[in-house]
């Protein structure tokens, strides 16, 4: 049996954190070489730091799953405890996974589908609750019984990401959001 993970000191925990947060910034998440010393810099830590606590870029951009995961999943357990139906409870993790769009890079943006990782962990508990989600918005009636978890998912992938000719994004994914959430509705009868 493996021993669960040591906690962090308080200002290796911090550097780990300004690291992640560089690199996302950085586009190492999107596939762009960024140069590890370049997000070190960023960050206000020595190459040294950035090395010990991600030994290869692997090991970097798994943490970057790690961390965008666990928000995502973060945001899904929410809404499904929300109480709320299941339509309901598909927009209210729509608006949350929108407003940390810059945090979640790469479940939003094609992360690696590795298996036997921790991503992969968070993943599938991610896919396990917005299936939950789901499967209340068909009990509920809410939500068509063709829609599926992957449909959100993707769709919450789409609008994470800002088409460069679009101005005011915010606003396009606020309506295109609304659009989606009529699509999957369950037709009244």
């Amino acid at each position: 049996m493996t021993a669960p993970p040591r906690r962090l000191r308080k200002d290796a925990a911090e550097n780990a954190e300004r690291l992640l947060a560089a690199a996302a910034r950085a586009g190492l998440a999107r596939g762009e070489f960024v140069p590890l010393e370049q997000i070190a810099a960023e960050a206000g830590v020595g190459i040294g730091t950035l090395y010990r606590r991600y030994p290869n870029r692997e090991a970097l951009l798994e943490a970057l799953a790690v961390r965008a995961y666990r928000l995502i999943l973060a945001e899904a357990e929410d809404a499904l405890a929300s109480g709320e139906t299941g339509l309901d409870a598909v927009s209210r993790f729509l608006h949350q996974t929108f407003a940390h769009r810059e945090d979640l890079v790469l479940p939003l943006h094609g992360a690696p589908m590795t298996e036997g990782t921790e991503s992969a962990q968070y993943r599938a508990r991610m896919q396990q609750t917005m299936g939950a989600i789901l499967r209340r918005g068909h009990e509920d009636g809410t939500v068509r019984p063709d829609v599926d978890a992957g449909t959100v998912v993707r769709f919450g992938a789409l609008l994470a990401q800002p088409l460069a000719n679009v101005p005011g994004w915010e606003a396009a994914a606020a309506e295109q959001r609304t659009v989606f959430l009529r699509g999957i509705a369950a037709d009244p009868d």
